[in-house]
């Protein structure tokens, strides 16, 4: 089994622009910008197919059952992680995310922790991360007035490079103007606190019920992809459910795995996938899954993946 490539699944919110329809030659117009890719997902109702090789056309649900060992190795089916490239041109919603022990007895789901990789960032652009206050009482009082973004977000300038992880429980929003990729947990369950009044649910119970008042995330500044620079492997972040490193690549890298998947993203530049078992093209913002069977494998070209 070689590399796995996925037909990523595309929405088109209210916040998203262009770049992703630019960048990978989408037709976009009106109503439709596909602003948010699932570019790697097994979750239902937004699973990828499998776009390359002899499984192109199987969900990707339905091969980790099929060949489990093969792709995923010794994890569990629902261990897999979410890859997921955003180009908001106004605030997202800010959002809490459950822990895993909420996420099962509330929603029979699974935990949300997310990351975010920042692509480009327009001068000025910000994300929240965290709140400003603990006194809760201010903060529900903010949010019944849908104010409490404005109000006790704790906005963080960020550039190109920036790596910050958002624990499950943080108040955070992605800002207007961050082109990311976002990587994080299987659970998809998302608790509205504030959406800056464009009228979408709010679930500000359940978001009081799992909110962390303390958690203020701390944001790794890797830098823009320099082509002129020595190659490196640094760290991005680390969570109990996923990690994630930024390996800068002049030519050539190869690595050894342990057994199980990995996913690789190309965060600039455009990078080529070497296997045994097959090769493909990992273009800017494209992702692959190095499955489990996959012992060795190169990157080649000059570029930045997120492994």
């Amino acid at each position: 089994m070689g590399p796995i490539l996925l037909e990523p699944t595309y929405i088109s919110p209210v916040w998203g622009g262009a770049r992703i329809s630019e960048i990978r030659g989408l037709r976009h117009g009106g109503a439709v910008n596909n602003g948010e890719a699932f570019d790697v997902t097994a979750h239902a109702g937004i699973v990828n197919t499998v776009q390359n090789g002899p499984y192109a056309g199987i969900k990707l649900d339905r091969l980790i059952r099929e060949r489990h060992d093969e792709v995923v190795g010794d994890l569990a089916d629902d261990a897999t992680l979410q890859v997921v490239t955003m180009d908001p041109v106004a605030d997202l919603s800010v959002q809490v995310h459950p822990d895993e022990a909420y996420a099962a007895r509330v929603e029979g789901d699974h935990e949300k922790a997310e990351s975010w990789y920042v692509l480009s960032a327009e001068p000025g652009a910000t994300l929240i991360a965290g709140c400003t206050t603990s006194d809760t009482g201010l903060l529900r009082a903010a949010a019944a007035a849908d104010t409490i973004g404005e109000a006790y977000g704790r906005r963080v300038a960020v550039g190109e490079g920036d790596f910050v992880l958002i624990p499950a429980g943080t108040m955070h929003a992605l800002g207007a103007g961050v082109f990311a990729v976002e990587i994080g947990s299987f659970g998809n369950i998302t608790y509205r606190i504030c959406d800056w009044g464009r009228g979408r649910e709010l679930h500000v119970d359940k978001a009081f019920d799992v909110l962390r008042t303390e958690n203020r995330p701390f944001i790794r500044h890797l830098g823009p992809y320099d082509p002129a620079a020595a190659p490196a492997v640094r760290e991005g972040v680390r969570h109990r459910l996923f990690e994630a490193d930024v390996i800068d690549v002049h030519g050539e890298w190869r690595a050894e795995k342990d057994g199980r998947y990995q996913i690789l993203t190309c965060v600039a530049g455009d990078a080529a996938l070497d296997t045994p078992a097959g090769d493909v093209k990992l273009p800017y913002t494209a992702s692959a899954i190095v499955p489990a069977a996959v012992r060795t494998f190169a990157v080649r070209g000059d570029c930045r993946i997120i492994q």
